[in-house]
């Protein structure tokens, strides 16, 4: 009985060393023959020309809503992350009024526009982050976080807002074509 414990202490010493050669032979090929792989920075997108017209405001809102801003990861009815937005420019007025409501805007342009640069002014009840009873918001800021939006993105995401609901686009964008909102639906 001793020697059968013994012979099976030997095979599990060869199978242990043999596994550590093979794994051996795997790391040196992995570190000497296979060339590493360095990521690039993902590219920066930004809008090829400023916005000029209110139309051209809201595609370029669409298109960092979509894109950059990764807004739709998490206000959409899949993740269920984040309120959903097609109606916020149509409620924020109500919104502003709320008890809970911190933040210093007096108009539904300026309470999206404080909604994507200061996210804790106003947290809609179940959205919060986990264990702060819906006062601080688990949305980033979008300009200081990795998002990295410019004031002209910012914009052009409350417009896409404004339209998205319904409303006359109040932003206006910086260019010749600022004159008149453009009302929808």
């Amino acid at each position: 009985m001793v020697r059968k414990v013994g012979q099976g202490m030997s095979n599990f010493l060869k199978v242990a060393l043999f596994s550590l050669f093979i794994i051996g032979i795997y790391t040196l090929y992995s570190v000497k023959i296979i060339p590493p792989i360095t990521p690039e920075a993902p590219p920066k997108e930004e809008a090829s020309t400023e916005p000029v017209t209110v139309e051209e405001l809201i595609a370029l809102g669409e298109q960092v809503y979509n894109g950059k801003g990764a807004c739709a990861l998490c206000h959409s009815p899949v993740a269920g992350r984040a309120p959903l937005l097609e109606n916020a420019a149509v409620i924020a007025e109500d919104r502003i009024k709320d008890k809970n409501y911190k933040g210093k805007a007096a108009s539904a342009e300026e309470y999206l526009y404080e909604s994507l640069a200061e996210p804790s002014a106003y947290v809609v009840p179940g959205f919060g982050l986990a264990g702060t009873s819906d006062t601080v918001s688990p949305m980033p800021a979008v300009q200081a976080s990795a998002i990295g939006l410019s004031e002209t993105e910012i914009k052009a995401v409350v417009a896409y807002l404004q339209h998205l609901s319904g409303v006359e686009v109040t932003v206006k964008p910086e260019g010749d074509g600022a004159a008149g909102g453009v009302k929808n639906k």
